[in-house]
């Protein structure tokens, strides 16, 4: 059911201009923290569809819908456990292009949005947990073309009380 909210907001944000330009984002991400020590240090993966909204010549609304996942680890202070850790994503990401040209060139970005976790831990110490979250991320990317950039940008969410995501995102973005 939450899916298929996520699915229709992101529907519904498609016709918001004519000049929407639809693209993915596929990235890597380095844990930091709680996150780390929850999943043993695992690199994850994500991936996120996203529409391209210009607003003005140097600034440009980005919503998207994505996913992280990052695989089984050894738990610090657990012995005999390992957790992974997900989440489903719905955000609004701000880019400005100091430049004024969002088809090359650097820019800044910032995004805020929901996000819903889950980690599940097997082993001496096995658990399920899930949460719906606030989340935020803001870093620095490269437009190389109209179509192809990257990013690199430093993300967080308070999952849990003893569990907050943080790390370090590096990303490719395609624009169709």
């Amino acid at each position: 059911m939450k899916a298929l909210a996520v699915l229709l907001a992101a529907a519904a944000v498609l016709p918001l201009s004519a000049q929407a330009a639809p693209g993915v984002r596929l990235h890597l991400l380095g844990p930091w923290g709680e996150l780390r020590n929850t999943t043993g240090g695992q690199p994850g993966l994500g991936a996120a569809a996203f529409v391209t909204i210009p607003l003005s010549r140097g600034l440009v609304l980005r919503p998207l819908v994505g996913v992280q996942v990052v695989p089984k680890g050894s738990t610090a202070g657990l012995p005999g456990t390992k957790s992974s850790a997900s989440s489903t994503e719905l955000m609004i990401e701000a880019l400005w292009f100091p430049d004024e040209d969002p088809d090359r060139g650097a820019y800044l970005l910032g995004a805020m949005g929901g996000q819903q976790w889950r980690v599940s831990a097997t082993g001496t110490s096995p658990s399920n947990r899930s949460a719906t979250r606030i989340g935020a991320s803001g870093g620095l990317g490269f437009q190389f073309s109209p179509r192809l950039g990257v990013e690199a940008r430093i993300f967080w969410s308070p999952v849990e009380t003893d569990l907050t995501a943080t790390g370090l995102m590096v990303a490719a973005t395609v624009r169709f």
